[in-house]
């Protein structure tokens, strides 16, 4: 392929990262389910901070962070293919980490949520404002129509000002009893996402995609998190009482990065573009980073909760390798039927995700509206736990499912 052909034509579209998302946001949405629940098997639950461990649960949200990564070099080669301009191309990427910021802050302060110096029960505040976040963030579809285009951007105007409001109004309380505005004990999910996305994306952007380039980004890293942890940032205090450089700009970013080295042997133009060629590198490089961090492993140990650098290497190694099952089914022998149920999340993610907490919103202002326990209708056995608990979770993943189905199916797809 020559240089011209590279830049023209359009990266791959891979079934394999689609059932891979989906798989991880259900197994995702399931684990927080259980979360809190008694008698819970120890391999579903999060490790402590201090134990030396990681569980299958631990390897969730790495494995959502390394898909990020995979898609980077897909998303910003196709917009850099049709010729949109360098300014818009980091514009885009600044636009949608402070999308994914907002919402990760909304969604921590729903803990220290006040109603009555609100105004407004919890429930009704945020079914509301994810009713917002919907109608701002929907990819509406394109028409002639001008009555159409009219519509769709009175329901995005008119959901800003409703967020807007929102945001103005909410109030919380602190553990002094001050009453307080939007706080940020930490970025939550999204919003860690969001932080590593900018930073990788500029990093893609910097290095072109060079493969040893973004080696040395990664290296990096995994020196900027254990720098952080002996003090070598302590000069940043400031900043890192809102952020947390060592682990979003470190070890976290550290993950994405592997998943952008997965990600442009996929890219057109890659050099390494046949099925064996790309097993072959998946599998080397997975299998390198999982025995890296084993290496590091007398540092830091470990640690989800702590996003120590040889957690980060050894779950970026295993997702590598999940990844790697996922293409050579998916991808290479076409074995696709068995992975469609979960399609609908894999291509509508922030949906499937934002969906539990618009369902417990609703269950609360129900609780609330109708002074019943509605929670106990949805989750009968939370309090008993162990395998009967699970199973209720596993009926509520179910449900998210299919809500999820049914939006996708309705064109409904969101975006930021």
């Amino acid at each position: 392929m020559s240089e011209g052909d590279a830049k023209t034509a359009k990266p791959e579209r891979l079934a394999c990262l689609d059932a891979f998302r989906g798989f991880d946001i259900l197994v995702m949405i399931f684990v927080n389910y259980i979360a809190g629940m008694k008698a819970i098997p120890f391999l579903l639950r999060h490790a402590p901070a201090e134990m030396d461990a990681y569980t299958v649960t631990d390897i969730v949200f790495p494995g959502f962070l390394f898909i990020v990564g995979v898609a980077i070099p897909l998303s910003l080669q196709k917009r850099i293919a049709r010729g949109d301009p360098l300014g818009q191309v980091i514009g885009r990427i600044f636009i949608r980490t402070a999308g994914l910021l907002f919402l990760g802050l909304i969604m921590v302060n729903e803990e220290i949520y006040s109603a009555r110096d609100t105004g407004l029960s919890r429930g009704l505040w945020y079914f509301l404002a994810y009713v917002a976040v919907i109608a701002i963030w929907t990819i509406y579809p394109k028409t002639e129509s001008r009555r159409r285009r009219t519509l769709y951007l009175a329901l995005r105007i008119a959901a800003i000002i409703l967020l807007f409001i929102l945001v103005l109004v909410f109030r919380a309380r602190a553990e002094d009893g001050r009453v307080t505005w939007l706080q940020i004990p930490w970025w939550g999910i999204l919003g860690i996402i969001g932080w590593c996305y900018l930073t990788c994306s500029l990093v893609y952007l910097l290095t072109k995609g060079r493969p040893v380039a973004l080696m040395g980004a990664m290296g990096l890293m995994i020196a900027l998190y254990i720098g952080s942890r002996h003090g070598g940032l302590d000069f940043l205090a400031p900043v890192t009482r809102i952020l947390d450089i060592g682990r979003e700009l470190g070890s976290h970013s550290a993950i994405v990065t592997a998943g952008m080295l997965v990600g442009i042997l996929f890219i057109p133009g890659a050099l390494t573009k046949k099925p064996k060629e790309r097993i072959i590198s998946m599998g080397a490089f997975g299998t390198g980073l999982f025995l890296a961090g084993y290496l590091l492993r007398p540092l830091h140990g470990f640690s989800k909760i702590n996003a120590t650098e040889s957690y980060a290497l050894v779950t970026s190694g295993i997702c590598c390798l999940l990844l790697l099952a996922f293409y050579v089914l998916m991808d290479v022998f076409k074995i696709r039927r068995w992975a469609r149920f979960v399609q609908p999340i894999g291509t509508n993610p922030l949906v499937a995700y934002i969906l539990p907490g618009i369902l417990g919103s609703l269950i609360g202002f129900a609780s609330s509206a109708l002074h019943v326990n509605a929670d106990q209708f949805f989750w009968p056995l939370r309090e008993q736990g162990g395998l009967p608990g699970m199973l209720n979770a596993a009926v509520m993943t179910g449900l998210i499912l299919l809500v999820t189905w049914a939006v996708t199916k309705a064109k409904i797809l969101l975006k930021i």
